[in-house]
């Protein structure tokens, strides 16, 4: 195999595959990444077993073939390599790069050992916009599961269903058992869907960064064990998380006695102001509610103490409860209206926030006790 390319595009291409690439794992040849070079262009593909993201890219195929090399190691090659032309050619189980002056010859493990690139067959396909998709993936990111033992809650719920073709409710959820997120959205579909899978954490960190690029529409399938996601010339496909999602909406309270609204950007600074004297283990602060006022109380033993009080409208009884600080910050930091609804029944029961500015979204934070 022999081929010429711009140092950029192959630049881009091996950024966009380095969060897919397992940099610790038992088989070898899954920290590589498989180029093929064919009459298309250079096609790059990388795998851990779960998510596979492959991409076309422009070059001059001056003899085709496919080798493999290690993803990382050859990012960081052509990272620093001059701009222009960069030349990848094989030779017996090496690999020589050159561009300019410059010639790195890197060690190679046979292409033929790479597991295939999946082709799914029959997915489901949701129209979404890129902008739509990389919305709901943000407000509810935050609060996905972080290597939970409960394996489901470490992906997000999506959900959608529709008799027939017109408008449909797209919906994605995500838990973590101390927090909830759910939005939706009203998409159009061309026939009937009934849809509802979990999304693996992996997969919505790579879609994240794709969906950040400027450029390219999107569209999104569902198989029954996959999940795809293609994207100007990029396909990442990724297996969905087994098991039963939790009944989150018998968490969600129908009816609140108590409604708070305050400024975001306000809430947000005072309560990371208050979060710098928090214990780590629990960012514990206590929310203390009185007419039109919010006093924020975080107590550390061995550090002191930090208190804020923040202008609020509230006519309700006075109430004392505690949250975690952090989990406040995370949904704050995702609203994208001025003004924030923040609902509850009494101390020990579950706080709503509601997003002025997104009627769609809504999030759900635990109480703790103090």
């Amino acid at each position: 195999m022999k081929i010429r390319m711009e140092r950029g595009e192959l630049l881009a291409g091996l950024s966009r595959v380095q969060g897919v690439v397992e940099r610790r794992n038992t088989v070898p040849i899954l920290s590589n990444i498989l180029l093929e070079a064919n009459s298309e262009g250079v096609h790059l593909f990388a795998t851990d077993l779960e998510i596979g993201l492959k991409g076309t890219y422009p070059a001059e195929v001056l003899s085709p073939g496919a080798v493999t090399l290690p993803a990382r190691k050859l990012f960081e090659i052509v990272r620093e390599l001059p701009e222009g032309l960069v030349e990848v050619m094989e030779e017996a189980q090496w690999v020589t790069v050159t561009a300019g002056r410059s010639r790195f010859r890197v060690a190679s493990l046979p292409s033929e050992d790479f597991p295939p690139a999946p082709e799914p067959e029959g997915e489901v396909l949701v129209p979404v916009t890129r902008d739509v998709l990389s919305t709901m993936i943000r407000k509810t990111f935050f609060a996905v599961g972080d290597i939970d033992t409960r394996y489901v809650l470490n992906g997000v719920l999506v959900t959608a269903s529709a008799a027939a073709a017109g408008p449909a409710s797209l919906r994605m959820v995500a838990t973590n058992g101390h927090r909830l997120a759910v939005i939706e959205r009203e998409v159009t579909v061309d026939g009937p869907l009934e849809l509802s899978a979990i999304v693996p954490r992996k997969a919505l960190v790579e879609m994240k960064k794709l969906l950040e690029e400027d450029e390219g529409e999107v569209s999104i399938g569902f198989t029954d064990k996959r999940v795809v996601f293609k994207k100007q010339g990029l396909t990442m496909v990724s297996q969905l998380v087994e098991g039963t999602f939790p009944a989150w909406e018998k968490v969600v309270p129908e009816e609140t006695a108590n409604t708070v609204t305050l400024n975001t950007a306000e809430a947000i600074a005072s309560f990371r102001r208050v979060s710098l004297l928090c214990q780590e283990k629990t960012w514990a602060v206590r929310f203390s509610l009185s007419e039109n006022l919010l006093t924020l109380v975080a107590n550390n033993p061995e550090q002191g103490e930090a208190t804020e009080e923040i202008a609020v409208e509230y006519a309700g009884a006075d109430m004392s409860t505690g949250f975690n600080a952090r989990y406040f910050i995370d949904v704050l930091q995702n609203v994208d209206g001025e003004s924030v609804r923040v609902e509850t029944n009494d101390a020990l029961s579950p706080c709503l926030i509601r997003d002025q500015g997104d009627p769609g979204y809504l999030s759900l934070v635990m109480p703790m006790r103090l």
